[in-house]
């Protein structure tokens, strides 16, 4: 069995990913850790006060437990130099020295394994003869990035017995399908009155880092892109400050990004209000706006005491009208002025609502070749099949023609795609299968539609997952955007393995009626079903050329193997058919490739002996 990180490697394969046996569907609409504006008037502000502040001016004022490492990129230390591989210098606001963390040269260095490296401060601070009460905030400087980390932030009272108050794993893993580093510097701030008793008498601080995998031995569990710490305070509360997280918004379940007027649903919105000021406060509200179609719309008003929080959602949800794009505008209002508005800045959720596509990825130019991230398994250690699915839902019935998707970077010339659909068990439907897309050189970073022979009927109220697959080490394709878990999936055929991935594959519905095989009056080949289909030995395809044509085809099964290829060369404008040997061929669907010039037509065989 495959070990989770190896799905995230560094510069190589997906993002992270996660391993289901059995996936739960989605029930919460996809968060995004993101913070929104406040509106009101009132209120005399009163902001909180540093009441201690260590710049590691002195690295005598840390305790440094490296875990037995001596190696200078291994661990934590205190200087003014930058010893990582990757990260360039932390732009903090004094200049000097910082804590810096690291376990490695390079991504290809044998990395120590199995370790614990942690900074704590060697002697503790009495917040309470400091800033009057245990109502403090920490506050810290970083710089870094994330892979297979797990970086937290912990406070003890007793020097011995440390709590976990905060980590990174809430940033993007960065990795070749996207992710980023975190801004430089970020700032992170972190109410700690609710992990302190009434009046502690001392609180000791610790940075520590280790893999989230601590038990695998392998060296691509612990690579680390480094992390940076500086200007650790504590500070007192501000009088008023309300904080968000987990902004959720989408069509009852999921969020899309381009929705067939078909599949228009109402779109709800909520999010995570946290009262991180020393005042408890009123009314506290979720506001939408959507300025083109006149839509306003709130949640009921909550109270929300200091160091709680809870969920909003608006009442009213918005539906799109029809056909057109859209944008709505989320803020957080209630009975004070907020005093820190650093924390609290909120996206928008701008989507389109036209003919026939369906889409969760955010690519608005995956059909010009633009290439934000990618899902392969070329790039792993051990290159393997690689088969993304994402997770959609149907609101009315539709008839399903075909499934559009971008290529990534590693394409292997003559190989063949498939896309199918899969019900909510992740079991094959009936006729759920496109016909294949044989690639072609200049193929990476386009974009395709895989057409089924015949349209596909999909039901109101069922979730449906949409796979694009081949049976190439060779194959990748694009990302753009983000997914909440369990919504976004790879299949690994040679481990008959899901997982997965916060990153969103390009995978869209296509609803386009006029999408199909079927004879094209302009086009020079015209070619019939075969008949008998299902059949035993053999078949027979009768085609028509307008022009005289050089000729040929082949059958490849569903792995892509050819099964036969001739070639009948040039050949006269007319009626032809031509007689397929399936003798020696075992029961299953097979594709009948029939190409006359530029022209080529595929068609669907099945044997059943």
């Amino acid at each position: 069995m495959k070990k989770i990180y190896f799905l995230g490697l560094l510069l190589g394969t997906s993002t992270l990913m996660f391993a289901q046996n059995n996936p739960q569907m989605h029930t919460e609409l996809a968060g995004k850790d993101k913070q929104i504006s406040t509106t009101t008037n009132v209120s005399t502000k009163a902001l909180g006060s540093v009441i201690w502040l260590d710049e590691f001016n002195t690295p005598a004022d840390w305790t440094i437990d490296n875990d037995g490492q001596t190696a200078a990129s291994a661990g934590w230390d205190i200087n003014s130099v930058v010893d990582g591989w990757y990260l360039s210098p932390m732009l903090a606001p004094s200049a000097g020295n910082f804590a810096e963390l690291g376990n490695g040269t390079d991504p290809n260095a044998v990395t120590a394994t199995g370790v614990t490296y942690t900074m704590t401060m060697a002697n503790p601070i009495d917040v309470v003869a400091l800033g009057g009460s245990q109502d403090v905030v920490l506050e810290f400087l970083q710089y870094g990035a994330r892979f297979n980390d797990l970086q937290e932030f912990q406070i003890s009272t007793d020097g011995t017995n440390f709590t976990t108050v905060g980590n990174n794993s809430g940033y993007t893993v960065l990795s070749a399908n996207g992710g980023s580093v975190y801004n430089n510097p970020d700032q992170v701030r972190i109410n700690l009155s609710q992990f302190l008793s009434a009046a502690p008498t001392q609180l000791w601080i610790r940075f520590s880092w280790t893999s989230r995998f601590p038990t695998d031995v392998d060296n691509n569990a612990w690579i680390t892109y480094g992390w940076m710490i500086d200007n650790v305070s504590i500070v007192t509360l501000p009088d008023h400050d309300i904080s968000t997280r987990s902004l959720n918004y989408g069509s009852v379940g999921l969020y899309y990004y381009q929705i067939p007027v078909a599949q228009i649903a109402p779109i709800e919105s909520s999010v995570v209000v946290v009262n991180k000021g020393s005042n408890d406060e009123l009314n506290v509200k979720l506001d939408a706006v959507e300025v083109n179609s006149g839509y306003t719309a709130s949640s009921a008003p909550i109270s929300l005491v200091t160091a709680s929080e809870d969920s909003v959602s608006v009442t009213s949800n918005f539906t799109p009208s029809g056909q057109g794009s859209y944008k709505l505008d989320y803020s957080i209002s209630y009975d004070a002025v907020d005093d820190v508005p650093t924390n609290n800045l909120l996206t928008s959720y701008s989507f389109n609502v036209g003919d026939f596509i369906y889409a969760r990825d955010s690519s608005n130019q995956a059909e010009i070749g633009t290439l934000y991230g990618q899902v392969t398994g070329a790039n792993s250690t051990v290159p393997e099949e690689v088969q993304p699915a994402l997770l959609y839902d149907i609101y009315s019935d539709v008839s399903l023609t075909g499934i559009d998707f971008q290529f990534g970077d590693e394409i292997a010339v003559g190989e063949n795609v498939f896309g199918s659909i899969l019900d909510s068990n992740r079991d094959p439907i009936a006729n759920g299968e496109t016909l294949p897309y044989e690639t072609a050189a200049g193929d990476a970073r386009s974009y395709q539609t895989l057409v089924f022979d015949t349209p596909l009927q999909l039901i109101a109220g069922e979730t449906y997952f949409v796979q694009v697959k081949s049976f190439s080490n060779s194959f990748s394709v694009a990302t753009a955007g983000e997914s909440a878990p369990q919504t976004s999936f790879v299949y690994y055929p040679g481990e008959d393995t899901w997982y997965y991935t916060t990153s969103t594959p390009v995978i869209r519905m296509n609803f386009d009626p006029s999408l199909g095989l079927e004879n094209n009056e302009l086009s020079n080949l015209n070619v019939s079903a075969n008949f008998p289909n299902p059949f035993a030995n053999s078949t027979t395809v009768q085609f028509n050329l307008k022009e005289a044509s050089t000729v040929s085809y082949k059958v490849i099964d569903l792995t892509g193997k050819v099964m036969t290829e001739v070639a009948e060369g040039n050949t006269m404008a007319g009626d032809h058919e031509i007689t397929i040997d399936g003798s020696s061929f075992a029961n299953g669907v097979y594709y009948l490739n029939i190409t006359a010039g530029e022209s080529t037509v595929t068609r669907k065989m099945i044997v059943n002996k």
